[in-house]
């Protein structure tokens, strides 16, 4: 009898600890897109004020990222730098599909990011600065559905966690 109950609060204990690793998953998703908000006022704002290349912008946010974010901005620095890595857009989106595929970021965020490659790298200043703002718009309001879904999302999954681990527990008694 002792070992049954002993299985029931492991497999209790296990099935708490996977709600909140899913709970936490749902929060990760949320601070990734604001890391991502800070990064592309940082950008348009070196763009605003420097007047530089593209190619020293990413390397001067580089400086203030973390990672993935900072690799994926020396990523795109150091492809623009060479000869053979193509247009803009092509180094960009690939940029994003490979350094920040594992960031955390929603996959309809990093479509989205993906596709601001191709708008960002061949208009002039003016128009380069009105694409960043719409794009950091858009985020804020992608950041707003995700902000109010995520309060009952993370209370579901902890919820879920324990009840799914008190029936199994049942049905194994």
């Amino acid at each position: 009898m002792l070992l049954k109950v002993s299985g029931c609060l492991f497999v209790i204990a296990a099935t708490t600890l996977a709600g909140k690793t899913q709970a936490d998953s749902v929060q990760e998703q949320y601070r990734q897109m604001r890391i991502l908000q800070r990064l592309i006022c940082m950008i348009e704002s070196e763009i605003r004020y420097a007047h530089t290349h593209l190619g020293e912008i990413f390397l001067h946010v580089s400086r203030r990222a973390e990672k993935p974010y900072k690799d994926w901005l020396l990523c795109m620095e150091r492809r623009m730098g060479q000869m053979d890595s193509g247009n803009f857009e092509t180094i960009w989106g690939q940029a994003v599909a490979e350094r920040l595929k594992d960031s955390g970021l929603p996959t309809k965020e990093l479509e989205r990011l993906g596709r601001l490659g191709g708008q960002l790298g061949v208009l002039d200043l003016s128009l380069q600065l009105k694409v960043l703002e719409l794009y950091r718009e858009q985020l804020e309001l992608a950041m707003e559905e995700v902000r109010e879904g995520m309060r009952t999302k993370v209370r579901l999954c902890h919820c879920l966690g324990v009840m799914s681990g008190l029936l199994l527990s049942v049905l194994l008694l």
